[in-house]
């Protein structure tokens, strides 16, 4: 049941690529929510406004431009970066993506627990009667979203019983798991983790707890990512996964998270 740790190794390089990613989380500098009064916003030129469904500037050091966005997120060239464009919350927002960003040079390795076989376990699927949406939070004040929950894993870890809601992955018999444990504000970041559960040909599941990853949020004021439900909070200590970063971007630059 438990996963090597060669492939353990190759899911960590993974992280790491991920957020050394030259145009990802790391590499934003900034998170503007437009309205229709035009704003400046740092990192690039121009005035910024939105009507609702179109994003303008105006002034910039290419001219008046706009852009319709539609359903998906928009990523433009602009001022010699990549700028994002998207709805957040039912607001557009914009993202300006520097690979020159502090936050992305500070970056060296995702910090991580050893691997440990014991934070592998089985766990129960039991179903609800029928799919639940469960409203889940954001590190965004008065942001929600609705995701689809089958059912709960149910399963045994430090000899400690616990049961987690699941949500649905697209595409896939595997399950989302957003979760918190004791040791979250210390160790681990304060919101939340998240780790996939591994469907079994005997309709059980594998939850592996080294596999438990940080949100954007955890390195970046400039993120809108969910928190964990409240009925995910484990009692026990998951010293699995990735850790608390050590540096956090902020309007007032990169500052230190670990004390």
């Amino acid at each position: 049941m438990t996963n090597s740790p060669e492939k353990w190794q190759s899911w960590l390089e993974s992280r790491n690529r991920y957020f050394s990613d030259p145009t990802g989380f790391l590499s934003v500098t900034n998170l503007v929510w437009l309205t229709d009064q035009p704003q400046e916003i740092l990192g690039i030129s121009g005035s910024w406004s939105s009507d609702g469904e179109t994003v303008y500037v105006k002034g910039s050091s290419t001219g008046d431009h706009s852009w319709h966005i539609g359903t998906e997120d928009q990523m433009i060239d602009f001022d010699g970066i990549k700028v994002e464009l998207a709805f957040r919350n039912n607001q557009l927002v914009v993202r300006p993506r520097d690979p020159r960003s502090e936050m992305l040079q500070a970056f060296e390795s995702v910090l991580v627990f050893d691997y440990d076989p014991d934070y592998c376990v089985k766990a129960e699927f039991v179903a609800f009667p029928f799919a639940k949406e469960i409203l889940v939070g954001s590190v965004v004040e008065g942001m929600t979203s609705n995701y689809i929950s089958p059912g709960k894993l149910k399963f045994s870890i430090h000899g400690v019983d616990c049961e987690l809601t699941a949500f649905e992955k697209p595409n896939s018999k595997d399950l989302v798991i957003y979760f918190k444990d004791s040791t979250a504000n210390v160790l681990t970041y304060g919101t939340g983790r998240s780790v996939t559960a591994l469907h079994q040909p005997d309709g059980s599941y594998v939850l592996d707890f080294n596999y438990s990853g940080n949100f954007p949020c955890s390195y970046t004021d400039f993120a809108t990512c969910p928190v964990a439900p409240a009925e995910n909070k484990l009692q026990v200590a998951i010293e699995a996964g990735e850790k608390k970063p050590l540096y956090r971007n902020t309007a007032e630059g990169v500052v230190s998270q670990v004390h």
